[in-house]
This record gives C-alpha cells, sequence and structure tokens, in this order.
C-alpha cells in the first residue's frame, strides 16, 4: 500500500524568486508514488523536465506547467518517509516559508502518517560521477542513504564547510530540515536585477556580508550551509520518484550538477 499523510495539509506564503503569493496542497494518497495534480492532468515527479540555471530552480510538466523551488518540499517527503503524495501546487512556486524545510517536516509529522513505509528505491550498483572540475558529485554503492557535502565559500564567513548525514526520519527532521537557504549580500543585486529574489528577506534566507553574517539570529547550528546543500541534494533527487540507496558525495556541486547526476541515475537504473 505504502506510506501517506494522514490527512491534508496547506502551505501559503510568498514564492522567493517571484514575491508572489503562493499555496500547495498535500493530499493523502493510496496511489504509488509522489506526483503532482495540474489543470490538465495528473503526473509522477519522475516525469518532470527540469528546468533552470544555477539559482532558479524548477521544473515542467508534459502539459507545460512550469513549477519553481519544490526542493525544499520535495525533501521534505523523501526524508520524511513519505511514498505515496498528490501534491496541488498554486502560484507556480512553492513557498520559501522560513527558507528551510522544517514547517513541511514538522507538519507531517503531526500530522502523522497511514499505511506501511514500502519504498522500493533502487540501489546504486556502480559509482556514477558528474565532475565539472571544482563542482562535482558521486554517486557510490551502499547499503544505507548517506549524503556528504563540501562547500568552499573562502574568504567569507561561511569558510570551508564539510558534513555527512546517514539520511533517516530523525536526522532529517531534527537536523537536515532545519538549514536555511543561504546566499551572500554581493549576489543579491544581481539575482534581483534578474528577475529572482523578489520574495527574499532575512526571515527566509541567511545572507553573509564579506565580513559577517547580516541575520541578527544567527545560525541554528554549526555548518547550516553545508546542511542546507544536504537538503537540496535530497529534493533534486526525488525528481527519479525515489531517492536510489547510495553513498552520495558532493563538492560544491549545487542544483545544476545534482541534476545531471539525477539524468544519470533515471537512464541507468529501474524505478517501480
Amino acid at each position: 500500500m505504502g506510506r501517506t499523510i494522514a490527512k491534508p495539509l496547506e502551505f501559503k506564503g510568498k514564492g522567493l524568486h517571484s514575491g508572489a503569493d503562493c499555496k500547495v496542497v498535500l493530499l493523502p494518497s493510496s496511489e504509488k508514488g509522489i506526483r503532482f495534480k495540474t489543470e490538465n492532468g495528473i503526473y509522477k515527479i519522475s516525469e518532470a523536465v527540469v528546468e533552470e540555471d544555477q539559482r532558479l530552480t524548477g521544473f515542467v510538466f508534459p502539459d507545460d506547467t512550469k513549477i519553481r523551488t519544490a526542493e525544499h518540499l520535495l525533501a521534505a517527503v523523501s526524508g520524511m518517509g513519505i511514498d505515496n503524495l498528490l501534491i496541488e501546487s498554486f502560484g507556480g512556486e512553492i513557498p520559501i516559508l522560513d527558507g528551510s524545510a522544517s514547517v513541511f517536516a514538522e507538519s507531517i509529522s503531526e500530522t502523522g502518517c497511514t499505511g506501511e513505509k514500502e519504498r522500493s528505491a533502487p540501489a546504486v550498483p556502480v559509482p556514477f560521477c558528474v565532475d565539472e572540475g571544482k563542482r562535482c558529485v558521486f554517486a557510490m554503492p551502499s547499503d544505507v542513504l548517506r549524503i556528504t557535502y563540501i562547500i568552499d565559500y573562502s574568504g567569507t564567513p561561511i569558510g570551508v564547510q564539510k558534513v555527512s548525514y546517514e539520511i533517516n526520519e530523525k536526522t532529517f527532521k531534527e537536523i537536515i530540515s532545519r538549514a536555511r537557504t543561504f546566499c551572500l549580500a554581493a549576489e543579491l543585486d544581481y539575482l534581483r536585477a534578474n528577475g529572482l529574489a523578489q520574495g527574499g528577506s532575512l526571515d527566509c534566507a541567511m545572507v553573509f556580508a564579506q565580513d559577517r553574517m547580516l541575520n541578527e539570529s544567527g545560525l541554528r547550528f554549526p555548518n547550516e550551509c553545508a546542511t542546507h546543500k544536504v537538503l537540496d541534494l535530497m529534493g533534486d533527487l526525488t525528481l527519479c520518484g525515489v531517492i536510489p540507496t547510495a553513498h552520495y558525495v558532493a563538492v560544491c556541486a549545487g542544483h545544476a550538477v545534482h541534476d545531471k547526476l539525477v539524468a544519470k541515475l533515471k537512464r541507468a537504473l529501474i524505478f517501480d
């Protein structure tokens, strides 16, 4: 049967890039897989085709419905062990909320789930790699799902960070889901000049100047930035339909590199 949420959940807020009001509704489902309902049909998440650059993440379904910034929500669905789910998105973007996946994860936890967990995630049988010089990501055979992530923002307060987590519901809910998105203050002019980050603020992102963090509340925990990259990778890997079991190692990768790995995995593995 698979595991789904016990009752519908609704989230409202601003879109990170559009700045417009948007909403997403999660609905219990007895049908296998994570699916999106659009005006013209219902599609598996694995049918989505990525359309993005390094900063604007989004995908399009076969009916040309586009949805942006869904990676935090998708990470929460996978991280909280949901097999079956129907998602309806309104406004073209998933609400950014506090810039993390904690609201999604907490709501799923509080609402509860029904059915037995029935993941049929394929295991990565041989190493896969996307190597673009300074940016790379590997998927290596492993008995458990693990993500190791290294980032390098030398010369800024972020610095060089490395984290490594075995992925399970406890670790996801208590640590990974709480890590917020981040950027450098020097990037903001570029983003806004290109019509991005219109809904961004210190309430939904960590922002770092050359010498300090601008958020008065500070970090939620050490290495929050690298941990957020783990969150992003989980969301991107969910585009396979289910995250393949592997040890993923990423170095300064980012969404564009993540999605090249996803494309390789979808071509090489069999997903039920």
